[in-house]
């Protein structure tokens, strides 16, 4: 795959939070993440998260998974029905517990391509000479911003507090990066991103 060297923007009238990126260089952003991003730098996190996934090849990766999940599940379905004819409330069980764990594992790959893709958004920001402190503001307010989380484990992504550690875990590396790139004369100038609200 051929990473785009210039990314194209466009805006979309949404209240969620969100944000996305294509491997064709495009992204997409909601307004109301704006409200939630309130500084340059904070857009400049997500942005850099939602590239990260496209650089990792994280969508490639998900249909792998799920294919992988499917064809397990099958092969599992077909040894239990080999094994057992009966049809029984037990081998009913098992298959519910077959699914159950199936999506807990590729929940968890899909958080650790979440925070994958967050660590490489904080390198990329701060490569653009964007202050990577502001990835921290930025999830503060996501967490603000929340009517609640579901647990960790049953989440697609991080929990905004684990986010946080392990974007303060990379910050001495992505400041390193950043003072390289303002002494270079990356110093980005941008309007505030914020919408009334």
């Amino acid at each position: 795959m051929k990473i785009p060297s210039r990314w194209e923007l466009q805006v979309f009238e949404d209240d969620s939070a969100n944000a996305f990126a294509l491997p064709g260089g495009k992204i997409g952003v909601h307004t109301g993440l704006l409200r939630v991003a309130r500084t340059p730098g904070q857009l400049a996190a997500v942005l850099g998260h939602e590239v990260g996934h496209v650089l990792a090849r994280h969508s490639n990766e998900r249909v792998s998974q799920q294919l992988g999940a499917q064809l397990g599940l099958l092969t599992a379905g077909s040894l239990i029905g080999a094994i057992s004819q009966t049809g029984s409330p037990d081998q009913q069980l098992i298959y519910q517990a077959l699914g159950v764990g199936t999506q807990l594992g590729l929940l968890k790959f899909s958080r650790l391509q979440e925070s994958e893709a967050d660590g490489i958004g904080l390198e990329l920001m701060a490569q653009a000479g964007f202050d990577p402190r502001e990835s921290i503001e930025l999830w503060k307010n996501m967490e603000h911003a929340s009517q609640g989380q579901p647990p960790e484990f049953l989440s697609t992504h991080p929990s905004h507090g684990t986010r946080i550690a392990d974007l303060s875990a990379g910050m001495p590396e992505a400041q390193q990066s950043w003072k390289r790139a303002t002494s270079a004369g990356r110093q980005p100038r941008c309007l505030p991103s914020g919408v009334p609200g």
